[in-house]
Formats: structure tokens, C-alpha cells, sequence
């Protein structure tokens, strides 16, 4: 196994039971989070073609190369508001002889955009014209030399690079891309995941678990975190444990995908607990790294490559499998795209209670926010299997490089699950009390 200089050592806490339980005290210095995606990313491919796609498809997509305007916008000198076109020399030379009315052949009245016509020069504001009932028009003041247009090419001109490469295009960029006259964009094709769950204790969803049995709910998870990402992302059949029957799921799909999701079967104990996840990876490819330092769940994830392809090994507990996917699948999609896609803010807030930072096992807690009218206060919250994890969080705890207590009051940061806005609507209405 490559990298493997974090193998199990001697544990040395007596309070373990086993070598399958606290194994982050079974490591040594184990990988952090950006040294495990640096390895990962140097060993695996991670090249994506190329698509051109109708600027009605192109919401969310990245542009493979920049986009440049097809003509110029305006296309001709035009009035930019309501008003009169004059010459302006005429019209100046009338205001000098003591007139301010102009007669029908001296101006031509146009509303906003309308193209300038010679000899006008200058549009003079509709609020700034006092039309007479004879047809003709009292002037109150005279503008500046070519004021009141709006030169061709202006706005945008031909060939002007309208979106760069390696941007993911919003709504804004689709309308200025055909203001310009694009309707076709090159785009990046969507990193293809495939899902492959893996436990014979797996049931399917819809059904009701026997004793010793779940229903299969991380994959959902797992793909709907790679889609906001701007992936394409499907779930396979469970494969069932056993070296063989994960092989064989891997080999159907893995000419197919882009990057390979593992769900489960990942204990460092292998076939003596029922996990087999490792041992086919190792069979048909590379073990990149196996246990990092970050939890919960961070000691079963795996990163690997098969056929130059990228497999990421996701614990199958739902808290571990969320925590993790949230970590690595977005900068795995981020590569791919070399673009940021599942940015979160963070804030400042202030702990509620006394908190025991444990960076060493670089857990990272999930915590719900309170806002109190002055600023937020983090709120602890039932981790685990737990909707307080799942639905009630609504932010991550980003621990200090130290274990130390950190004091009820004291200032941490917090990385947000949602808006600011919602928050406050949460803490008006009360939702944000844990249920446990």
C-alpha cells in the first residue's frame, strides 16, 4: 500500500477496548485533510472534456475557455434617455441670439435607444424641453457637447471577453452572454460519480429494517452534495461484503465515472470485523492514504485510484458520511471544475457553554446558532444519527490548532450550513432549539 507510514502502531491509551474502537489514537500523525487531497490529486486524473451547450442549459455550468462578444452593444450611437436631438452648434448659436425655441426641422424627438441621426449630436432631456402646441419646443438649458448618448460600443464591444474561463455561470452571466449575441457556450462536461454502497446489512429505501439491518440512505446524501457541486452523480446496486462482490461492482462501473464514492465496508480491521472495501480496492488499484485526521469518521476514509481513475472511500455511519463528504467531495469536485463550487461563509459567534476543543482528533462539530438581537451565540447540539445533526444544525464548529477548553463566551468561529437570514428567521420562531 502506498503512503502507508500511518499503519496501526501500539495504542497507548488503556481505555481502548479494541483495535477496531478510538482508532485515531492508533495513528500516527495522521494525514490532515489538505495533505491527504494533495496526495490524491497527484496521483489520480482528474481531466474532464469539453461540451458545447445552448445558453438555456448553461445555469450552473463552468466555462471550459472564455466567451468573447459576438457584436457590440449598442451597435450605433443612441440616446440614452426621453428627449430631443439636437446639433449642438445650432442649437447654442440660438440660445446666443436670445431664443430658446427651436422649430420642427431643429430637433427630432426620440425616446431612449433610438439611433442618433445627423446632424444631431446631443439629446437633451425630456425634463429640460417645454413643447409648444404649434409643434415647436422651448429649451430650458443646453447640455454639454454630445451629451445624452450613448456611443456605439459603449457597453460591450465586439470581441470583448465577456466571461473567463473556469467560471460558473448565474443567472447575471447567461444574460450578459446574450445581450452580446452568445446563445452557445463551451462548458466543462459535469464530473461523472458513480455510488457504490456496500453492507449486506444494507436494505433498500422504502423498506422497514429487520434487526441488524438500515436502510441505505447515504448515497442521497453523498449525491446530492456532488450535484450542488455541478456534478452528475447515480447510485449503483449495494454490493454485497466480500472481496469478490465489491470487485465486481467496482469493474462495471469504474470505465463509466469519473471519480468512484465507496460507502462503507471501510473498517482498518479488514475481514475480521466484515470489511472488505480496502482489500478490493487493493486488489484492482492503489491505497492512497486510509485514515485521516478528522472526525468523526475520518479514521475509516479512504483515498485511492484505479485505472487513473479518483475513489473516495466514505464511512457508512450518516453522521461520519456527512461530515466527511462535506470535507472532501466538494475540493474533489473543485478540481475537476478548477472552480470554487460549495463556498461557506464563515462568522464570528460566541459559546453558549464551556466546549473542549479535541483538535488532535480533528473532530469538527456541528452546532446550531442563536442570534440574540446583538450577535450569535453557538448552541450545542445531539450529534450523531440525529435530526439535531442533520435538519437543526446550522453551522460547523471550526476548532483551534490546540486542545484547550474554550470558555462559555468565548469568541470561535463558525463555518455556515445556511444564509444569515435564515438563521434569524430560525431564532424568531424558536427552530432553533435541539430536539434531544
Amino acid at each position: 500500500m502506498a503512503n502507508n507510514q500511518h499503519d496501526h502502531i501500539s495504542c497507548p491509551s488503556s481505555s481502548c477496548i479494541g483495535c477496531a474502537t478510538r482508532c485515531h489514537r492508533q495513528q500516527n500523525d495522521p494525514f490532515s485533510r489538505d495533505e491527504a487531497l494533495a496526495i490524491l490529486f497527484d496521483q489520480a486524473k482528474f481531466e474532464l472534456a469539453k461540451e458545447f451547450v445552448p445558453l438555456n442549459e448553461a445555469l450552473g455550468r463552468v466555462t471550459s475557455e472564455p466567451t468573447y462578444a459576438a457584436f457590440s452593444v449598442p451597435s450605433a450611437d443612441t440616446a440614452q434617455h426621453d428627449g430631443i436631438m439636437v446639433n449642438w452648434e445650432q442649437a447654442k448659436k440660438l440660445l446666443e441670439s436670445g431664443s430658446r425655441v427651436l422649430a420642427e426641422h431643429e430637433f427630432c424627438l426620440r425616446a431612449m435607444g433610438a439611433v442618433i441621426e445627423p446632424p444631431f449630436d446631443t439629446v437633451i432631456p425630456l425634463e429640460q424641453v417645454k413643447h409648444w402646441t404649434d409643434g415647436r419646443v422651448e429649451i430650458k438649458a443646453l447640455p454639454s457637447p454630445g451629451q445624452g448618448i450613448k456611443g456605439a460600443g459603449s457597453s460591450i464591444r465586439e470581441g470583448e471577453r465577456l466571461v473567463p474561463a473556469n467560471y460558473r455561470l448565474n443567472p447575471a452571466h447567461l444574460s450578459i452572454l446574450r445581450f452580446a449575441g452568445v446563445e452557445t457556450i463551451t462548458v466543462w462536461k459535469k464530473p461523472k460519480a458513480a455510488i457504490i454502497p456496500v453492507g449486506d446489512d444494507l436494505v433498500a429505501p422504502g423498506c422497514r429494517p429487520g434487526p441488524g439491518q438500515v436502510v441505505e440512505s447515504d448515497s442521497i446524501l453523498l449525491a446530492g452534495i456532488l450535484r450542488e457541486c455541478g456534478g452528475e452523480a447515480w447510485t449503483e446496486p449495494v454490493a454485497g461484503d466480500g472481496v469478490d462482490l465489491i470487485g465486481q461492482a467496482i469493474l462495471q462501473v469504474i470505465s463509466r465515472c469519473d471519480v468512484l464514492i465507496l460507502i462503507g465496508g471501510l473498517g482498518r480491521s479488514g475481514a475480521r470485523y466484515g470489511d472488505y472495501t480496502v482489500q478490493a480496492v487493493e486488489k484492482l488499484g492503489r491505497v492512497l492514504v486510509q485514515g485521516m485526521g478528522f472526525n468523526p469518521g475520518g479514521k475509516a476514509m479512504l483515498l485511492a485510484e484505479i485505472q487513473g481513475k479518483c475513489v473516495v472511500g466514505i464511512p457508512a455511519p450518516p453522521h461520519a458520511a456527512l461530515t466527511q463528504a462535506e470535507q472532501y467531495l466538494p475540493a474533489i469536485m473543485e478540481r475537476f471544475l478548477s472552480c470554487p463550487c460549495y463556498e461557506r461563509p464563515e462568522i464570528k459567534a460566541r459559546l453558549h457553554e464551556d466546549y473542549q476543543s479535541g483538535i488532535r482528533s480533528g473532530r469538527h462539530a456541528h452546532v446550531g446558532l442563536r442570534w440574540t438581537g446583538e450577535d450569535y451565540e453557538i448552541v450545542p447540539i445531539r450529534m450523531g444519527d440525529t435530526v439535531d445533526c442533520f435538519v437543526n444544525a446550522t453551522g460547523i464548529l471550526m476548532e483551534e490548532a490546540e486542545d484547550r477548553l474554550l470558555k462559555k463566551g468565548e469568541p470561535a468561529t463558525v463555518r455556515l450550513l445556511c444564509g444569515e437570514k435564515t438563521l434569524r428567521r430560525r431564532s424568531q420562531t424558536g427552530q432553533d432549539k435541539p430536539t434531544g
